[in-house]
């Protein structure tokens, strides 16, 4: 390993935690916050958009160094489709454990609410552990999945992931908040568990459903990838006609369609401009 490689993984392992102790410590005590005057049973929605919105915020922030995973489920299947080498992803897991435990002693070291702060994920309201497992497992693929779409899958809106990032772990949190206290990340279910030092006996459930999940969104990612699926919807992200035209006519030749499209463009003032494309295996003209 070169000396700048191990600077960068450095750099980006120290990104991870960092950003994953802010993430838990405005996510963790946002939430506490919320819900310390209104009830557990009322603040469903105040937790989701705690850890929604600190999700976005401090995403965002740390998108440029590290991709800002915050969650060793979305670094499994990162791993999994060969974004991440296994030497950076045991550095970012650590990292992420270590920055979770960080926030959430912090968030309980600057707050009166000690009880509540530190409450760990556990079942509720009747869950049974096998629905709890396939709660965790679904929310956390479709959190992964999202992930993938919006940060690996480069578009025009890759600069700004961190958003429908955030907005992936609101949906999740909102359905799951009830049920398992919405873990969808192992590293937040360790932390408030080490920080209350108390492990429930359905603890496991935190970890293998998100690590399965996580399976299923990598999976999910690269039967998408094999079969093209950017191909298929050319030019999505054109700005105008003529990017559009090009997208499709490099689409066609790669999926090996011959075709001939007409696209009329009718300007302002009244006048008309029409582009034909046509394309087979071998070659696109405009």
């Amino acid at each position: 390993m070169s000396k700048s490689t191990a600077k960068g993984w450095l750099t980006q392992s120290l990104a991870e935690l960092i950003g994953t102790a802010m993430f838990m410590y405005i996510s963790v005590g946002g939430a506490d916050a919320i819900t310390n005057d209104i009830g557990d049973n009322n603040g469903y929605l105040a937790k989701a958009f705690a850890f929604g919105i600190g999700l976005a915020i401090t995403a965002w922030g740390f998108f440029r160094i590290s991709g800002s995973h915050f969650n060793p489920a979305v670094s499994f299947s990162s791993l999994i489709t060969g974004y991440l080498t296994v030497p950076k992803f045991v550095l970012y897991f650590v990292s992420q454990l270590l920055g979770a435990m960080l926030g959430v002693a912090l968030a309980r070291g600057t707050t009166p609410s000690t009880d509540r702060i530190m409450q760990v994920n556990s079942l509720m309201n009747g869950q049974s552990l096998a629905r709890g497992f396939f709660l965790e497992f679904f929310l956390t693929a479709i959190l992964c999945f999202v992930y993938h779409m919006v940060v690996h899958e480069k578009n025009r809106s890759t600069f700004m992931s961190a958003l429908p990032y955030g907005l992936a772990l609101f949906s999740c949190t909102l359905f799951a908040a009830r049920y398992t206290n919405a873990a969808i990340n192992p590293a937040r279910a360790f932390a408030t568990s080490v920080v209350a030092r108390q492990f429930t006996r359905d603890h496991w459930i935190y970890w293998f459903g998100p690590m399965f999940g996580a399976i299923l969104a990598a999976a999910l990612h690269i039967l998408f990838r094999y079969f093209d699926y950017d191909q298929h919807n050319a030019g999505i992200d054109a700005e105008n006609q003529a990017q559009y035209v090009r997208a499709k006519a490099a689409a066609a030749e790669h999926l090996g369609h011959g075709q001939q499209t007409t696209y009329v463009n009718r300007g302002p003032n009244g006048t008309t401009t029409t582009t034909t494309t046509t394309t087979n295996n071998h070659n696109v003209r405009h």
